[in-house]
């Protein structure tokens, strides 16, 4: 820069001027604008999200805490609890809930809000998942007008999840035992329960019940209800039964309905039913019908039945002096379906226990109770009013019974011991009695039996007649059943008879029937066929069934030694025929014990029994050989797929063991056999038909028994014959990929010590037509 001179007059200014910076925005206020917004939406967020504000009362609000509980609703929040307080009168506790938007819904009139908590009870067990995440509030969704005020339930519903689909009220003079959670059962279902119980402004108490969605058409107008034990105990000629509902009804009752007539119209909620006393009272809704008797003694309003050919058809409702004629009225209701017997005619007997010169009568009375027989007479006018009459005020009614009765005889080598008086039954039902023993002219025994007119019909030629035992039991694969007559047939005895598809060995004409020892001999109706056994060890004639399938099809009715064997002669039930040819086995199926199992376990209880097994054949025969049973059951399994024979010179493979292909059993070994020559063992294999196309000339079979334990390069085999006989491996075998030719029922294959590594390997592909 040059100086400033005389000669330079204009100085320069060598200075530089430097421009003002412009001012900016400093980044720091970036961050609370963000969080500006950020609050401005979530608070946005939060207030769309957000639903009306509702009051719920409580007695009291365990665990219930403000801010920090929440309202679910099928699971979800549905609401936050905002605030607590007590009422003015500090009795009750207001939780107020701020509802989510989407669970506005529930603020409408019929929402129920309960606290949900730990409670076990007998009927319920709710809310153990409040023990880890503490209590809540729960709301089932109502259907009313739109409300903000709401009344919380004292404890969760039976219901929670939706409404009830159906509640009924039930109406009793007196409830029966049942609590909160029993079961109400329709036919057997489970299709409700009972929620609540208590008493009527009136003071008379009610059941309230709830019956599920998926059950609601099952409740018509006519429906019936009452109470179902937990247990019952029945007693009559036809035995013992006990019938038991399960734990929940035992230790809280039940109820049962169900419709006894054309099913009337459907039901609405709150709609009202009387609750009857048990189950024949509830059935018992025909109109009413009077019967007088001179003395009401045995008789019980809601509990003597009225019967007609042994079944019950009605119920005395109610009982009432006549002063007038000193006589006792019994206002009986019948069933639906039993209404003919309101007819003029129809003659109604008291049947009370009694004890005569002449012998004993009503003797069931004294376990069943007493109760009123029926019998309809000529007349087919309706009528309300009776005048009934007592067993055994007078003769007449025996000798009127016996005099339209049909009388027949019954001849036998033995007769048992039988009371003049048992009943003879036919098919569950009183067909008749026992009048008379006597002995016959070849000094045979008989009985006279006076068989009921209605049950005339029911006697032909192919009727058989065998006596009931006073008990019974029947044993069988998880099941043991004890059946008692009856108290009658334990005192008397007792006859029965049916139809068995045979003619009579006796001439019906004549009136003249066989007494058979037993039922299963009264249904032998075929003619006898011989069969012998090397040993008859167990078998009793008349006792010992003949089985197909595990189902009796005979019975062996007399034994006989000849020729150093047992000869058996059996007599098939009706139907069984085709079983009578050529080829099949009898075996005779004992209790065995052996290292390969146990067999014929059941014959411990129910005896010693003879295995029928048919072999196809089409020509009839009467006389059979009794093979073993290891033999029977060969026979049964090579009808059901192809038989070869392995051969080894030495095994001890057993019987039954396994033959298997790639892991998975295929068949088995139905026995085992020497050759002729004494040198080979023969195995004879029975593979199931699905998985015969597999066995081909070129298949391989071998041992797969024994124990392989291997060490680094060194592999060390133990083979155990025992090992393998009581493991059951069995044998395997492989076919290469070139399939052979098939093979027909008793090829024979070599049987060898270990397989060889190529035969592992083979992967044969079957085509359909293989």
């Amino acid at each position: 820069m040059k100086p400033e001179t005389a000669s330079n007059p204009n100085p320069v200014d060598h200075g530089e001027v430097i421009p003002q910076a412009r001012r900016k925005m400093s980044w720091a206020w970036l961050f609370p604008l963000l969080a500006a917004a950020a609050t401005v939406w979530l608070f946005y967020s939060n207030w769309r999200a957000s639903g009306p504000e509702i009051e719920v009362v409580f007695d009291s609000a365990p665990g219930i805490q403000a801010g920090k509980t929440s309202l679910l609703y099928r699971g979800m929040k549905a609401g936050n609890i905002t605030g607590m307080h007590l009422d003015s009168k500090f009795e009750k506790v207001v939780v107020v809930i701020r509802l989510k938007a989407f669970a506005s819904a529930l603020a409408r009139e019929g929402t129920a809000f309960w606290i949900d908590q730990p409670v076990v009870e007998l009927g319920q067990t709710s809310g153990l998942d409040a023990l880890i995440q503490g209590n809540s509030i729960k709301a089932r969704s109502g259907t009313g007008p739109p409300t903000y005020h709401f009344i919380g339930q004292p404890r969760p519903p039976l219901t929670p999840l939706e409404s009830p689909a159906l509640v009924l009220r039930l109406h009793a003079e007196e409830v029966p035992f049942v609590d909160r959670g029993s079961p109400l059962f329709h036919r057997g279902v489970i299709v409700g329960q009972v929620e609540d119980k208590g008493f009527d402004p009136d003071g008379r108490p009610y059941l309230r019940v709830v019956v599920d969605s998926d059950y609601v058409g099952t409740v018509r107008a006519n429906s019936r209800f009452w109470p179902v034990p937990g247990s019952s105990l029945k007693v009559g000629r036809n035995g013992v039964k006990i019938d038991m509902m399960g734990l929940k009804t035992i230790l809280l009752g039940g109820l049962e309905f169900d419709v006894f007539e054309t099913p009337g119209e459907m039901v609405h909620d709150e709609a009202s039913f009387f609750l009857y006393a048990d189950k024949n009272t509830a059935r018992a809704i025909g109109p009413p019908v009077i019967i007088s008797f001179r003395s009401a003694l045995g008789l019980e309003a809601g509990t003597t039945e009225v019967r007609y050919l042994g079944l019950t058809v009605g119920l005395v409702k109610s009982l009432a002096p006549n002063n007038a004629e000193h006589l006792v009225e019994a206002e009986v209701r019948f069933r639906p379906g039993f209404e003919f017997l309101a007819t003029t005619g129809t003659a109604f007997t008291l049947i009370r226990p009694r004890i005569a010169l002449n012998g004993i009568s009503g003797l069931e009375t004294l376990v069943t109770g007493v109760y009123i027989d029926s019998t309809p007479g000529p007349g087919s006018e309706p009528a309300t009013r009776f005048a009934g009459r007592t067993y055994g005020e007078d003769g007449s009614l025996t000798s009127e019974a016996e005099a339209s009765s049909t009388t027949i005889t019954l001849h036998g080598k033995n007769i048992p011991p039988l009371g003049q008086g048992a009943p003879v039954i036919y098919r569950g039902l009183v067909a008749g009695q026992v009048t008379e023993t006597f002995l016959g002219p070849n000094k045979t025994p008989n009985l006279k039996v006076v068989i009921r007119p209605e049950f005339a019909e029911a006697l032909s030629a192919k009727s058989r007649f065998w006596p009931v035992p006073p008990a019974s039991i029947e044993v069988g694969s998880g099941t043991l059943k004890l059946d008692i007559a009856g108290v009658e047939a334990l005192m008397q005895g007792a006859l029965a008879f049916d139809e068995f598809g045979g003619p009579n060995q006796a001439d019906a004409q004549d009136s003249r029937y066989q007494l058979f020892t037993s039922k299963a001999a009264a249904q032998a109706t075929s003619d006898p066929i011989r069969v012998s056994f090397e040993n008859g060890q167990g078998l009793v004639a008349g006792q010992t069934q003949v089985r197909h399938l595990g189902l009796p099809v005979g019975l062996i009715d007399t034994l006989e030694t000849k020729n150093d064997r047992v000869e058996a002669e059996i007599r098939f039930n009706a139907g069984c025929e085709s079983l009578l040819r050529k080829g099949t086995v009898f075996a005779i199926v004992r209790l065995k014990v052996s290292l390969d199992g146990v067999t014929g376990l059941e014959t411990a209880l129910s005896g010693v029994y003879i295995e029928c097994v048919p072999d196809g054949g089409s020509t009839p025969t009467r006389e059979f050989t009794g093979v073993s049973m290891a033999e029977a059951t060969f026979r049964e399994i090579a009808q059901q797929g192809l038989e070869i024979v392995v051969t080894t010179p030495q095994t001890n493979i057993s019987e039954g063991a396994p033959v298997s292909y790639r892991g998975l059993t295929v068949g088995k070994i139905g026995r085992k056999v020497l050759a002729s020559d004494g040198r080979l063992v023969g195995l004879r294999a029975i593979i199931d038909r699905p998985y015969a196309g597999l066995i081909r000339e070129n298949t391989k079979f071998w041992n797969p028994g024994g124990l392989q334990i291997s060490m680094g390069f060194f592999s060390f085999k133990v083979q155990s014959p025992w090992l393998e006989s009581l493991g059951g491996r069995g044998i395997a075998f492989a076919t290469p990929e070139d399939l052979g030719p098939r093979v027909k029922s008793g090829h024979e294959f070599e049987l060898n010590a270990k397989p060889r590594r190529e035969w592992l390997r083979w992967s044969p592909e079957l085509s359909a037509q293989e």
